[in-house]
């Protein structure tokens, strides 16, 4: 059904070459995520004989380790037997405390068929993992990152121009690493500053040809980690990451994280519940920029955080672009036709006004 649109990301977003090792991987959240791995396997073979597809268990949080069988499937069962007997496999699976630099070095020595290139589209996200890390950074490896993935995405916004995507991302990245501060007002009640000195901005181009490149599909933003204890203000929440909520909540940040919350809502007892758990879930973690323009969907936060003129601010897990907070816990919520203040000593920039792209 889908069998051209997956052909163009193997070949456009990923440049899949024949002697290139593929891995494929979904969770069983959603039924037609099956259905969607089911496809790629059909299309695989066209692009090269050197591919694994694997499904697993919903996790049911963004930002949560995938299980150790993912693990196995990646890297081997010689570098997971290690892990397990260091004590570090189920470090890494609970993002607790542990050596990253001894971690690297079992997986570089151990493992086999690391895979070139990976396309993720569990319901729940594998972004900010370390699973995902060390793909990228240590192992060179492409990696498509699709949570939340609805394939009519296929006709939308992954229908659009990479190259324009990209050449706009990238700049809209220099400005945040440039950047010292942002500040990000909207007439829905957002009114949040916060510090991005130090931290470097990056571009999610949806073009990933070079090693260790990654980011979502679809794509379309640029964003940083600001610092997790330097951000004042309140975010008014409209959206859950799937659905519009009923009424506003209103998130109160003092020192980065989020104080108080405020609004009746039942997505309010799902945070609370995981800040309970979680308390360093509370702090802020990413800020972004919106770059896609046929991304539209308000419901769907992997297309709602790309729509152009929009901007995102996450709690949670950052560590794995720049941050330093680690917990098993991210989620990002857009803020609509925004005006956003970017500066640093002696000059500030307009970069979007009531949700206009300025020029940069």
């Amino acid at each position: 059904m889908f069998t051209d649109q997956i052909r163009n990301l193997l070949s456009v977003n990923l440049n899949v070459r024949q002697n290139e090792r593929v891995l494929v991987f979904t969770d069983d959240e959603k039924d037609y995520l099956i259905d969607l791995l089911e496809e790629f396997g059909e299309v695989l073979p066209e692009f090269t004989s050197r591919y694994k597809t694997y499904h697993y268990g919903s996790l049911g949080v963004h930002g949560t380790e995938p299980p150790e069988d993912l693990w196995r499937v990646t890297f081997g069962d010689s570098a997971i037997e290690s892990l397990k007997e260091s004590g570090y496999l189920e470090k890494i699976l609970a993002k607790d405390s542990y050596p990253q630099s001894e971690v690297v070095d079992v997986l570089r020595n151990k493992s086999e068929e690391v895979p070139d290139v990976v396309v993720a589209f569990p319901y729940y996200s594998t972004t900010h993992t370390f699973y995902r890390r060390v793909l990228t950074e240590h192992f060179g490896t492409r990696y498509a990152s699709m949570p939340l993935f609805d394939p009519s995405m296929f006709m939308t916004s992954m229908n659009v121009d990479w190259t324009e995507v990209a050449e706009r991302s990238r700049e809209i990245a220099d400005v945040l690493t440039e950047g010292e501060w942002a500040h990000v007002v909207s007439e829905d009640g957002t009114d949040i500053e916060f510090s991005i000195e130090g931290r470097r901005g990056i571009a999610d181009t949806g073009l990933f040809h070079n090693p260790g490149d990654y980011g979502n599909l679809p794509a379309g933003e640029a964003f940083v980690a600001p610092k997790e204890n330097e951000a004042f203000g309140k975010l008014v929440v409209l959206y859950a990451p799937d659905r519009k909520l009923e009424r506003p909540l209103t998130f109160k940040f003092i020192n980065g994280g989020v104080e108080d919350i405020e609004g009746f809502e039942d997505y309010r007892k799902f945070i609370e519940d995981i800040f309970k758990k979680m308390p360093t879930a509370r702090y802020i973690a990413e800020f972004g920029v919106g770059t896609n323009p046929k991304a539209s969907r308000p419901d769907n936060l992997l297309e709602a955080e790309k729509i152009l003129g929009t901007v995102h601010i996450a709690i949670g897990d950052n560590h794995t672009f720049g941050g330093a907070n680690i917990v098993s816990f991210h989620t990002d919520y857009v803020v609509f036709k925004p005006t956003v203040l970017v500066g640093g000593k002696g000059w500030e920039k307009r970069l979007i006004l009531r949700g206009k792209l300025q020029k940069i």
